[in-house]
């Protein structure tokens, strides 16, 4: 018996990543990455579960850039590995609006 064929969903390509985010929430803020991002948004993961349809801001640093602000929606949200303590997530997030943080020289 032949297996499906998985239909691609992604309406934009990724491009693989693995940059250090800070996502804050209304309440507080924790550390999580980012594992590709598109034009569109960015595959999150954390040890905190977000929720679909939670809006988050997403703080990046990349090196040699300036930091980012990424306000985004969670569109979906599962659990990745259960061996840690709280397990690992992954969690996509559509882009809402992206600025670039200004700097004091």
């Amino acid at each position: 018996m032949e297996s499906p064929v998985k239909q691609e969903r992604r309406h934009q390509p990724r491009a693989k990543c693995n940059l250090t985010a800070r996502i804050q929430r209304a309440s507080y803020s924790f550390d999580g990455f980012i594992r590709n991002v598109s034009e569109d948004g960015v595959f999150l993961c954390s040890s905190q579960k977000l929720l679909p349809g939670e809006c988050v801001r997403i703080i990046v640093e990349p090196t040699g850039c300036a930091p980012l602000e990424i306000n985004a929606e969670v569109i979906w949200s599962r659990i990745l590995r259960h061996d840690k303590p709280g397990g690992l997530y992954a969690m996509g997030c559509r882009f809402i609006d992206v600025c670039l943080v200004q700097t004091a020289m």
